[in-house]
């Protein structure tokens, strides 16, 4: 039997390597989907609700996520560095997403008193999932390249949104079933977060049987110091007539701070949504589900745009969308003008993360592509990380989150500046 994606035959064993990658990002969805729409409103609604810290529940979760962004970026390049040099890629991904699904089993099984177990759990489960978002894009240098590299990425990103729109139903469903499952709102809560626990495990077994190849049987350092000031020294000194190389270095740097403004901007919308236009728990899911239903066809309508007119092409576009979503969020007063907004967000949500993974992917030095994706995480959580305390800080001293977008714009634009030589 033989399966195409890119219009041309492959093996059985290499489409069950693509079949398990695309499964990779429809498993970890349902952790990010729940994340915006529950777990925050478990946060925000359940959790802190009484200002027990002294701040608002609000500044509560933007903290918490700044602290899974600070733990990710601390802890990427050593491990990438390590799959690297041990050609460990699938078992990094493995441990990443039983540490994920650990984290987010962990937030159901402890009570809602337990706060710091609660912002504890929540960071773990967040940094497991940014560790097998690295491992996931380091996979796809093995089994795609040049266009097909595109193709796969856009696959993978519609994938995610299908799955975590169906994780998101059924988490809902059981919380709102909860009195009849003889629950309270607070346990029905908890049992939703275990089954995206479970369907974030099950789905990523998959991986754990295919063949991904072995890489490049490059030389590596004998330690991940070694290993990360290697490839340190190889962006320094880009080989002269090597054109992928030369524009490493600012792709790398355009990639981490465009990626670093969009992730703060997803992580924040959520909030925002809640505390400015008094969204309810129900009302939060549907605006979530009508992004990922418009998001999946968006997604592979970039993907499209990229393989046949070029990277800079997709691109383009989608940095000029989530330009337009960043102003026109400061002007916006209604549901209906949110849920409009949604929609012009979900066009562009997927596209610019799908082209920048395929470019990283293709453009990795042999035999490092986990420390290339490791530095492109460690810079956007990076830039996240301030991003997501600047959006607190301002809230403190504002009360209203969306005057932090002006610092996300910049950032942005900053980014599509230094991705101009993407060619």
């Amino acid at each position: 039997m033989a399966l195409r994606l890119s219009g041309k035959p492959v093996r059985d064993s290499e489409g069950f390597a693509r079949t398990a990658w695309i499964l990779l990002d429809w498993a970890a969805s349902a952790f990010s989907t729940v994340l915006i729409t529950l777990v925050v409103a478990y946060v925000e609604r359940v959790v802190f609700v009484d200002r027990v810290w002294g701040v608002s529940a609000g500044v509560v979760w933007a903290w918490t996520l700044a602290a899974a962004m600070l733990a990710s970026a601390v802890l990427a390049p050593w491990v990438a560095a390590w799959a690297d040099r041990t050609r460990g890629h699938k078992q990094a991904l493995l441990t990443s997403v039983a540490a994920g699904a650990g984290g987010l089993l962990l937030l159901a099984l402890v009570p809602s008193t337990a706060r710091l177990a609660v912002a504890a759990s929540i960071t773990a489960a967040a940094v497991g999932f940014d560790m097998a978002a690295i491992f996931t894009g380091s996979l796809l240098a093995r089994i795609a390249g040049g266009r097909d590299a595109d193709r796969l990425s856009a696959w993978g990103f519609a994938a995610g949104y299908a799955g975590g729109a169906i994780a998101l139903i059924a988490a809902t469903a059981v919380v709102a079933a909860h009195d009849r499952l003889g629950l309270t709102a607070s346990e029905g809560l908890r049992v939703a977060f275990a089954l995206t626990a479970a369907w974030w495990l099950i789905f990523s077994l998959p991986a754990a049987f295919a063949r991904f190849g072995d890489g490049e049987r490059e030389r590596h350092a004998a330690t991940s110091g070694g290993e990360l000031l290697a490839f340190a020294r190889s962006l320094a000194r880009p080989t002269p007539d090597d054109d992928a190389s030369q524009n490493l270095g600012s792709i790398l740097l355009g990639a981490v701070l465009v990626l670093g403004a969009v992730q703060t901007a997803i992580a924040q919308f959520s909030s925002v949504a809640l505390e400015q236009f008094n969204l309810d728990g129900p009302a939060l899911v549907r605006l979530v589900l009508l992004v990922q239903a418009v998001a999946l066809p968006g997604a592979l309508a970039i993907g499209w745009l990229s393989s046949r007119y070029g990277r800079a092409w997709g691109l383009a576009i989608s940095l000029a969308g989530w330009v337009t979503v960043l102003v026109l969020a400061c002007f916006i007063r209604t549901p209906t003008q949110l849920h409009a907004l949604a929609v012009l967000l979900a066009i562009v949500l997927g596209g610019v993360q799908s082209v920048i993974r395929a470019t990283i992917a293709t453009l990795a030095p042999q035999g490092r592509a986990g420390v290339t994706f490791g530095l492109m995480q460690v810079g956007t959580k990076l830039t996240g990380f301030v991003a997501s305390l600047a959006f607190g800080s301002v809230q403190v001293l504002t009360n209203d989150p969306r005057t932090g977008l002006t610092a996300l714009l910049l950032q942005l634009l900053a980014g599509w500046w230094l991705l101009r030589r993407l060619r």
